[in-house]
């Protein structure tokens, strides 16, 4: 008699790098800004102001290191130290200072101005 085995579910959970693919929309932080996320490349905008493109790779803990690629100059080719969350369709993103090793610890208040903290949704496809 053949032996019968319960079917294995697929895993349910996506990676961080998958979940993160797609153009979010800023709905808190100190200024407005649209990120562009396809496979590990980037394109961060300032709506009205800079751009910056780039690579980025993800550590543990919710790390993830900008390479910035194109941008203001005084950025260009500089790493920038940051942490997402992504929670129920919400990406929470911050970053320390572009160019040196100081991530933050946690996620400051988006109000703070001396830190550069954003609320992210998914933005809408247009019809």
């Amino acid at each position: 008699m053949p032996v019968l085995h319960a079917p294995v579910a697929p895993s349910t959970r996506r990676s961080d790098l998958e979940q993160l693919q797609g153009v979010w929309a800023s709905v808190a932080g100190p200024r407005e800004a649209r990120f562009l996320i396809a496979g590990n490349r980037f394109s961060f905008e300032f709506v009205g102001g800079e751009i910056y493109i780039g690579t980025f790779t993800l550590g543990r803990d919710g790390q993830m290191d900008m390479h910035v690629q194109e941008g203001p100059l005084d950025h260009k080719g500089l790493v920038a130290p940051c942490l997402h969350e992504l929670q129920g369709g919400v990406l929470r993103w911050c970053t320390g200072r572009i160019g040196t090793d100081r991530r933050p610890e946690s996620f400051p208040n988006v109000d703070d101005e001396r830190k550069l903290s954003f609320v992210f949704r998914r933005a809408s496809r247009r019809k």
